[in-house]
Formats: C-alpha cells, structure tokens, sequence
C-alpha cells in the first residue's frame, strides 16, 4: 500500500470526521505513479470527550481553518503537470 500523506498532526473537531485531513503544511510529489515526497498534513482526531461545565469559559482552542488544495486529479499532489 502507496502512502501519499504523512499525519504529523492530530486535532480535535466536531466539523470533521476521523481522519478527514484539514490542513496541509508540507505539499507531496510524485513522478508518474513513483511517490517522490509524502504530504505532510494535519488530521482530524474526530471530536473529542463531552465536556463538563466546570470549564473556564476564558480558555479558548486555536483553531485553524482547513485548506483546500486545487489538484485537478483529487490525489493531493503536484504531479509535475506544469513543468516544462
């Protein structure tokens, strides 16, 4: 089995399911089908444990809106398309 993503990242969400990447930091390559780089990405860990009241209200998680990659064959890499 070919792995075109690295996880380098987990991150609690309730917008995403488990395993849903939400943000890429490092793009992956590949040269026709040989992977020359894996994507290094942030995945979502699905939601967390239900949380009590007893929370302070003043903590607030950084979060990170996911990116979207143009890639016209929904792989996730740059397969060298544009080079001349």
């Amino acid at each position: 089995m070919l792995h075109l993503h690295e996880a380098i990242m987990r991150e609690e969400s309730v917008e995403y399911e488990e395993g849903i990447i939400i943000q890429e930091f490092r793009k992956g390559f590949k040269l026709g089908e040989r992977l020359l780089r894996p994507a290094m990405v942030k995945v979502s860990a699905g939601p967390g444990p239900e949380r009590s009241g007893d929370d302070d209200p003043t903590e607030v998680e950084d979060s990170v809106a996911p990116s979207r990659v143009e890639d016209t064959d929904d792989d996730g890499f740059d397969d060298g398309g544009d080079a001349e």
